[in-house]
């Protein structure tokens, strides 16, 4: 669970290089163009990353270059459900994704394949304000792991088990941290400075600062923190990540240059809003259960015939996650952002999200405003373990 002092859990779009340096295309008629192949989109790990401003039309389309069906899911984006729900491009096919960003924030692309995304098939996707907070340095670093058959788990930052992160004194870094990992938690700590955590899942939050600067991100999670860099020139911050029980450096901040200014600049203000309700109506929610447990389905997930709820348009649903089995599982919401509720009464924690991790053996519930009509799924499976089928829900 999540809670405020711990965190777990121009015009038109560009495409730039990520560090795996991969390239993308732009086709005549102003389409991006992703290449899905067994090595990732563009043959990089992750993907190429997709910048736009809030408000712009983003259009990509994906090529086929796998032996097996694919397609993208848009995590954490307010998509229409055409969008959402559109086919798998067949091997050797292409399809075309269309819509324009509502929200500003950090949010990502992923196959839709569970098994494809654990052979690197994602990237990043951020959205900039129009007018974005003064920052000197803005950088994503996309957190993930590489299987070894025969050996212990690799984990990488933007493809690489090592990054340095160069600031000048007193210069302000805008770290857009992505857990693209869909079995591992990410457990970061950034030695020596304050983190102020600015926004969850690519949704502003009250600004806080983290607990021994840390930052916990489940699988699909993301976190915008905001650090200035108040080492002296020469001297270096560690940022570890935490596994097999220690901590290890992945990453670290390099301070270096003379001061971009006398001091470091001060206490942050909230990131600018995105059109998400101010207010829910509990009198008149629909609540209900969905019900987790251990069963894994075999082959992809199939949603069933009947949805778990219909509500309709601008209704707001409470939703009990109750986890009966031992093991954590990851729920994953399409289409919408939610409330994480109190346990004692429907207060909510202050900060949005589209991915949770439930706990074993108890019950979370959720609330938002079903305000995306369509034919949404509820995705879940249990953390490091094969995916346990797909509900779905229905705005009308």
């Amino acid at each position: 669970m999540l809670s405020r002092r711990h965190v777990l859990i121009g015009s038109g779009c560009a495409i730039l290089s990520a560090p795996a340096q991969a390239r993308a295309e732009t086709a005549p008629d102003g389409f991006l163009v992703l290449r899905a192949t067994p090595a990732g989109y563009g043959a990089a790990v992750p993907g190429p990353i997709i910048r736009a401003r809030r408000g712009d039309e983003i259009k990509v389309r994906l090529v086929n270059g796998l032996d097996e069906p694919t397609a993208i899911v848009w995590h954490g984006v307010h998509v229409p459900n055409a969008v959402d729900t559109q086919a798998p491009a067949a091997p050797g096919v292409s399809i075309d994704y269309r819509f324009t960003a509502p929200d500003a924030g950090t949010f990502w692309y992923r196959a839709a394949s569970r098994r494809q995304q654990e052979r690197g098939l994602y990237g990043g996707l951020i959205v900039e304000d129009a007018m974005p907070p003064p920052v000197d340095r803005d950088q994503l670093l996309v957190f993930a792991e590489r299987r070894d058959r025969d050996g212990p788990h690799q984990f990488t930052l933007n493809g690489s088990p090592a990054l340095d992160i160069a600031a000048r004194p007193n210069e302000r870094l805008r770290l857009r941290f992505l857990n693209a990992s869909p079995s591992q938690v990410m457990n970061a700590r950034i030695e020596g400075h304050r983190v102020i955590v600015m926004a969850l899942d690519g949704e502003p939050a009250e600004p806080f600062t983290s607990r021994d600067s840390r930052i916990t991100l489940g699988p699909g999670n993301r976190a915008d923190v905001f650090v200035d860099a108040t080492l002296a020139p020469g001297s270096v911050a560690p940022i570890l990540f935490g596994q097999a029980g220690g901590e290890t450096p992945h990453a670290r901040i390099v301070c270096e240059g003379a001061p971009a200014r006398p001091a470091p600049l001060g206490e942050p203000p909230q990131l600018a809003a995105n059109p998400l309700p101010a207010r829910m109506n509990f009198a008149r929610a629909l609540r209900t259960t969905l019900p987790i447990d251990g069963t894994a389905a075999s082959g992809p997930p199939r949603p069933p015939q009947a949805p778990l709820f219909t509500a309709e348009r601008g209704r707001t649903v409470v939703l009990a996650l109750d986890n009966r089995d031992t093991a954590e599982h990851v729920v994953h919401l399409h289409g919408h952002h939610f409330r994480v509720l109190d346990r004692l009464d429907d207060g909510w924690k202050p900060y949005w999200l589209d991915t949770i991790v439930a706990a074993g053996r108890q019950t979370a519930r959720i609330a938002f405003v079903a305000d995306n009509p369509g034919r949404w799924p509820i995705e879940q499976h249990a953390l490091d373990g094969p995916a346990a089928g797909v509900t779905w829900f229905q705005v009308a």
